[in-house]
């Protein structure tokens, strides 16, 4: 075995170190390949910043520039096997792939790159039922720790195999966005042994599953998410309150509740305060777009965040769509410095006058302000 493939092989074999990926790309600048070694280490860096922050995001545009020019160069080891890929920490990362052939396809794919998250489609023709099942009985699930479904069609039926699969015990993130998931299926799920290492969730846009939610999470004991989306789930204030309460969520980091837009019924949160019942001890990443939260919810915001012991975790806030006024972001930039410290935040919608952004662009000065352009 060569040097260089020593080195690969050892970041196949420890997907969670850095060091060893750091460890490649000084041997790759060592032998004219210094493109690629500055590329792996922005990467490592964007990952190892704080999450948002000006670091993060100029390291992710020096990586950005990087791919752009050699991203032919960089993949071809991956061949002709997936349909699309994301690169993280120097190298493919999430592959996008037929969930037909990957039982097939996997053992290749996974000696070459250190991939941990799959993205899964379904060719129109192929036949319903038995691909999954081969799918989820597939060992090569066990090097696999994030699974989206949100880009296929999917029967019911068909994800029994989730929750009966032996292979599935490493996966720390699931998306269903938008998939026909039974209410008493994600029962089942959420409160079984499967998967016991979740501790991100997308549900977004399953409407249908709100009152279901509102009764299994609060009794949830074994599981602890650090991030949970819920945009555009039917839930009423009452069933709403119940879900941010729940003990799984003392620890979450990340929470998603977008709203529908475009209709003029408000969401559940204009009827609760948001200030007693938002999980905020560890939240760094809000979005509440669509729920009409106004004034008041700024104000109720605001309060948390001034009467809390310490500063905020939080560094993303989304209010976008949510009838907020100059008023409203005068109250959000007179919370001091010590308390709050935003790297990003969302006020498209709101038909605000560039005098009022401007004042929030001076009170976060390293924060990506977004509106409209």
């Amino acid at each position: 075995m060569s040097v260089e493939a020593a080195l690969r092989a050892a970041v196949l074999a420890h997907p969670e170190d850095d060091v060893a990926r750091l460890i490649y790309a000084d041997w790759l600048e060592e032998h004219g390949q210094a493109s690629q070694a500055r590329f792996i280490r922005h990467q490592i860096w964007a990952a190892q910043a704080e999450p948002h922050s000006p670091t993060a995001r100029y390291h992710d545009a020096q990586a950005e520039a990087l791919l752009l020019s050699h991203r032919f160069q960089w993949t071809q080891a991956i061949g002709d096997r997936i349909n699309s890929y994301q690169f993280h920490r120097g190298f493919i990362e999430q592959v996008t792939v037929d969930v037909a052939v990957f039982p097939r396809d996997a053992a290749a794919l996974l000696a070459v790159e250190p991939i941990q998250a799959l993205r899964l489609y379904r060719l129109a023709d192929t036949a319903a039922g038995d691909c999954l099942q081969h799918f989820f009985a597939s060992p090569h699930l066990e090097r696999i720790k994030r699974l989206d479904f949100s880009s296929m069609p999917v029967a019911p039926v068909e994800l029994e195999g989730l929750v009966g699969s032996a292979f599935v015990a490493n996966i720390t993130e699931l998306r269903l966005s938008g998939v026909a998931i039974l209410p008493e299926l994600l029962e089942r799920l959420l409160l079984g042994t499967a998967m016991p290492q979740l501790v991100a969730l997308d549900l977004s846009d399953l409407a249908h599953v709100g009152p279901r939610l509102a009764q299994v999470l609060p009794a949830l004991r074994q599981r602890r998410f650090r991030r949970l989306d819920l945009s555009r789930i039917v839930l009423n204030s009452q069933e709403l309150q119940q879900i941010l309460a729940s003990a799984c969520l003392r620890q979450i980091e990340e929470l998603m509740l977008g709203w529908l837009t475009g209709i003029d019924r408000a969401g559940p949160l204009t009827h609760l305060d948001l200030g007693w019942v938002i999980p905020w001890e560890r939240l760094r990443y809000l979005d509440l777009n669509g729920q009409g939260i106004g004034d008041q919810g700024i104000r109720e915001m605001v309060r948390e965040w001034t009467m809390r012991a310490g500063p905020s975790p939080l560094r993303w806030l989304g209010l976008a769509n949510n009838h907020i006024t100059p008023e409203g972001l005068q109250m959000l930039t007179e919370v001091p410095e010590s308390r709050l410290k935003l790297y990003c935040v969302d006020v498209r919608g709101n038909h605000l006058r560039d005098s009022a952004v401007r004042l929030l662009q001076k009170r976060f000065p390293e924060a990506m302000i977004l509106r409209e352009s």
